[in-house]
C-alpha cells in the first residue's frame, strides 16, 4: 500500500492581513488533500511584515527544521507565494520540499487538466512560475579549445540554457493558446449570428456549477465532484427554458483566494467566456462558513477580468444541506443544484430578464460613425449586419437604457429604419 505524502502547513498572520488565517489554512489543507498530500500539522506565526530572507522569522525556520526531522515530514507548504530567494533560503535550511500556495494550486491544475487547451494554459502558468526560480549552480558547458574557428573559454552556463528553453516553450505555448483563442472567438462569432442569450455560471471553487449545469441539461455530461477545481474547462451547453426558448449556459473555472496571477493570465481566453456573456449567475456555497469572504473573492476576480459591470444574479446553492440562521439576504436566490429546489424560480427570473429587457432595433450607420459598433456590441447583441456602399444596416437587441446612450452617440439623427 502506498503511503500518502505528509506536509506541514504554515500560515503567517500579518497586522494588516485581510484574510482569516485559520480559515485560509483549512482551505490549504483541502488543497493539499486534493493534491494527494496529508496534513501532519499546522503552524501560524504573527508578524508585522514578511521577512525578506525567509518570509517567516529565523527562529520559526529552526522550529520547522527540527519538527520536519523528528516527524519525517516530506513537505512544508506555505499559505502565500514565496519569492524565489525566500524559497531557496528555506530549502537550504529545511530538509523537506518547500511548496508555496501558488505551486500547490498549479500542481492541482496540472492534475485536473483534461483538454488540450487546459493543458497548454496550465503549462504556460507553470513555466512563468518556474522562470524566475531557476537556481544557478555555476554549471557551464566548456567549449573545445585549440580548434580553428572555435572560440576558447567557457561556454554557455546551464542556467542560461535552461532559461532559453523555458522562454522558447513559453513562446510556443502562447502561440498555441492564441490559435485556440481564435477558434473560440470564431465560435462566439457564429453564436452571435443566432440570437441565443448566453449565461455564464461562476463561483468559488466547489460551489456546484457543474452540478447545476448537469441538472439543467438533465444529463451528467459535465464532470462534477465534491473537490476543489474538479473541472477547469469552460463547457457550454444549450438549455431550453420553461418558455421553450434556448439559452446557452457556460460552466467556468472556479475561483479561489490568492488565485495565482499566472493562472488568471493563462486562462484569460477561457475567462473571456464570462466577459462575453449576457448574464452572470454567481453560485455561492451556503454550507461554507466562510461564504461571505468567498463571495468577495469572486467579485474581485470579476473586476480583474473586466466583467464586474455585467448583470449578475447571486444564488445560494446547497440549501438542501444547510441553511444558516442569518439566512435572510434580500435579492439573492436559494437553490439546490442537486435536488432542483428553487431552480424553477431562478429560471423564471432569467426568462424575464431576456424577454422583457431587450428591444429589437434596426439602424443604418454611416461608415464615419462606425466606432459606435463597439458600443452596440458591448451593451447589446448584434443579430444582423449588412454592409452597403456608404453605410451598413444593423439589426440588434438592446435594453432601453443603453438604446438611449446609443441615440446620444448618433446625435439624435434619424438613422432608424422604417
Amino acid at each position: 500500500m502506498t503511503t500518502r505524502r505528509t506536509a506541514l502547513l504554515v500560515g503567517v498572520e500579518f497586522s494588516k492581513n485581510k484574510f482569516n488565517v485559520p480559515e485560509s489554512l483549512n482551505e490549504l489543507e483541502q488543497l493539499a488533500d486534493t493534491s494527494g498530500i496529508q496534513t501532519a500539522d499546522k503552524i501560524i506565526q504573527k508578524r508585522e511584515k514578511p521577512s525578506p530572507k525567509f518570509f517567516i522569522g529565523q527562529g520559526k525556520v529552526f522550529e520547522i527544521k527540527e519538527l520536519c526531522a523528528e516527524e519525517n515530514i516530506g513537505a512544508v507548504i506555505f499559505d502565500d507565494e514565496l519569492t524565489p530567494a525566500q524559497q531557496r533560503n528555506l530549502e537550504e535550511q529545511i530538509p523537506s520540499r518547500i511548496i508555496d500556495r501558488t505551486r500547490l494550486i498549479l500542481d492541482i491544475f496540472a492534475q485536473r487538466a483534461r483538454t488540450q487547451e487546459a493543458k497548454f494554459q496550465v503549462e504556460l502558468a507553470e513555466k512563468q512560475y518556474e522562470l524566475p526560480r531557476l537556481s544557478g549552480k555555476g554549471l557551464s558547458f566548456a567549449q573545445q579549445r585549440g580548434v580553428r574557428g572555435v572560440r576558447t573559454g567557457f561556454g554557455e552556463r546551464k542556467i542560461e540554457l535552461d532559461r532559453r528553453k523555458i522562454n522558447d516553450r513559453i513562446a510556443y505555448l502562447k502561440k498555441e493558446i492564441d490559435k485556440i483563442k481564435y477558434h473560440r472567438e470564431t465560435q462566439r462569432s457564429k453564436r452571435r449570428d443566432v440570437p441565443i442569450p448566453v449565461v455564464a455560471l461562476i463561483g468559488y471553487t466547489n460551489a456546484g456549477k457543474s452540478t447545476f449545469l448537469n441538472y439543467l441539461t438533465g444529463k451528467k455530461s459535465v464532470y462534477a465532484d465534491n473537490k476543489l477545481f474538479a473541472t477547469l474547462d469552460a463547457t457550454t451547453r444549450i438549455v431550453k427554458l420553461l418558455n421553450h426558448k434556448p439559452v446557452l449556459f457556460t460552466d467556468t473555472v472556479g475561483f479561489i483566494k490568492k488565485l495565482p496571477h499566472q493562472l488568471i493570465a493563462a486562462f484569460k481566453s477561457t475567462m473571456e467566456e464570462i466577459t462575453n456573456s449576457d448574464l452572470i449567475v454567481h453560485l455561492i456555497d451556503i454550507t461554507n462558513s466562510n461564504y461571505r469572504d468567498n463571495e468577495r473573492t469572486v467579485i474581485s476576480v470579476l473586476k480583474e477580468i473586466g466583467a464586474d459591470k455585467l448583470p449578475i444574479l447571486n444564488v445560494f446553492n446547497k440549501c438542501d444541506i444547510s441553511v444558516p440562521r442569518d439566512f435572510s439576504v434580500r435579492n439573492y436566490f436559494y437553490i439546490s443544484a442537486k435536488t432542483g429546489e428553487g431552480v424553477r424560480e431562478l429560471l423564471d427570473v432569467i426568462i424575464d430578464r431576456f424577454e422583457s429587457g431587450l428591444e429589437l432595433k434596426k439602424i443604418t450607420l454611416p461608415y464615419n460613425l462606425f466606432s459606435i459598433i463597439g458600443k452596440i456590441n458591448s451593451v447589446g447583441r448584434i443579430l444582423n449586419y449588412k454592409p452597403r456602399k456608404d453605410y451598413a444596416e444593423l439589426e440588434f437587441l438592446v435594453d432601453k437604457k443603453n438604446w438611449g446612450q446609443i441615440r446620444k452617440l448618433l446625435n439624435e439623427k434619424p438613422y432608424a429604419l422604417k
